[in-house]
């Protein structure tokens, strides 16, 4: 997301430019995901919940049962970012955003990217809004915090750097599915493009 933002705000339009992002921070995508987009020369964001790094996934599912997955260690996001992926934030406990008061929200959007920023050593750019679900409120908190943008997929009310729309890709997508969301996000990227 780091690259393509700075693709769309330099002379380069990011047009030929796609996103590719990672929520949650499982460990998986260390030895899964990572070596595939290493072997065919491209970069992703990883969006982690930074309070439950080596923990498991214990919030609400999509689907139910509810798989148990090992999130990344601090040590093997350090890995992640060393090699060349974004590091962001998907706050720190993965709470639904709009349900929490201003205090909780402060701590989930800001004490989340300085545990990041320590653990990594640099910058955190990004932020993913838990369950791809925010506020006026949360969108503020996040500006507040630093970050340079943030994604969510739900709903988009305006097109602008902390509202930034994404295409949600999940496990149970076929071809036919995952066909019709290329046709979405060329819509979205449309709208987006044209908002400048």
């Amino acid at each position: 997301m780091r690259e393509l933002r700075w693709a769309t705000n330099a002379d380069d339009d990011g047009r030929n430019l796609v996103g590719i992002t990672f929520d949650d921070g499982y460990a998986d995508f260390l030895h899964t995901a990572l070596p595939v987009l290493e072997e065919l020369g491209f970069s992703a964001t990883v969006f982690v919940v930074a309070g439950m790094l080596g923990g498991k996934n214990n919030w609400e599912h999509v689907y139910e049962p509810r798989p148990q997955l090992r999130l990344l260690t601090a040590k093997e996001l350090r890995e992640v970012s060393k090699r060349g992926m974004e590091v962001g934030s998907h706050g720190m406990t993965h709470r639904r955003l709009p349900d929490l008061d201003s205090a909780t929200l402060e701590q989930e959007v800001k004490h989340s990217r300085l545990v990041l920023e320590e653990i990594v050593g640099e910058a955190v750019e990004g932020f993913c809004y838990p369950y791809g679900s925010s506020s006026g409120a949360a969108v503020e908190a996040v500006r507040r915090a630093g970050y340079n943008y943030a994604c969510g997929w739900r709903k988009h009310n305006e097109y602008h750097d902390y509202d930034l729309p994404r295409i949600p890709v999940f496990e149970r997508d076929g071809p036919l599915r995952f066909k019709t969301k290329l046709n979405l996000y060329q819509y979205y990227s449309r709208i987006f493009h044209r908002r400048g």
